[in-house]
């Protein structure tokens, strides 16, 4: 017992123990981050290279109706990142004309929400960022889908706006992708991005940013 009392002692009289950054500001939490989001956008830029390489071999015209949805829902948004803007016009026009052509009980929220994220990204690129935050709002104007249901809103505007120093819009298309996002795994990581963003922490909005956060002691 006297053992066991000592024990207890010499714990309490520990420091607690640190994460593995001291706190947002550490240098090499900021280095981490910025790694991690510099490696999001090679992935991407290389997927949408990818895409246009089997273009090359199969034609946007040749591909069935299917086809040419699945290649819009995958990359109608990173035309509008890495592709001119004539280019990235006509894949919106594309995806839009496709969603016109369904029966209502067949229409795609992934459209509106992926459509809006597109403009959101012409905007930026052009340099007007209220254009921008306006798009990425309106993006949550969808009556979602078992994929935003599942795995979310866009991830990749809200980053680039964040980093921007856009909090308050952040937090906003948090609240409203809420209305189609909310499995309890949805809310864990929007409670952990509303913290971050507290404390103006540097932010992957990745499952990642989970560990992050206890690594800083937040």
């Amino acid at each position: 017992m006297k053992f066991i009392l000592i024990g207890l002692l010499v714990l309490l009289a520990l420091p607690a123990l640190s994460g593995k950054y001291s706190s947002c500001e550490d240098p090499q939490y900021k280095a981490y981050v910025a790694k991690r989001l510099a490696f999001y956008e090679k992935l991407e830029k290389e997927r949408y290279k990818e895409a246009l390489d089997k273009l090359q071999e199969t034609p946007f015209e040749s591909l069935s109706k299917p086809e040419k949805e699945l290649f819009l829902s995958s990359n109608t948004v990173l035309s509008a990142r890495f592709d001119t803007k004539k280019v990235a016009v006509k894949n919106i026009k594309r995806f839009e004309e496709i969603q016109k052509q369904k029966p209502f009980y067949a229409k795609s929220g992934d459209m509106p929400h992926l459509v809006n994220i597109a403009r959101g990204w012409m905007a930026l690129n052009a340099g007007d960022e209220k254009a921008a935050i306006n798009y990425l709002l309106d993006s949550t104007n969808t009556k979602g889908s078992p994929v935003l249901g599942s795995f979310g809103p866009d991830k990749t505007l809200v980053r680039a706006l964040y980093q921007r120093g856009h909090n308050e819009a952040v937090l906003e298309y948090l609240r409203l992708a809420e209305s189609f996002w909310n499995t309890e795994s949805a809310k864990n990581y929007i409670e952990v991005w509303r913290k971050m963003i507290k404390s103006s922490c540097a932010i992957q909005f990745q499952f990642y940013d989970t560990t992050s956060i206890k690594e800083i002691g937040l």
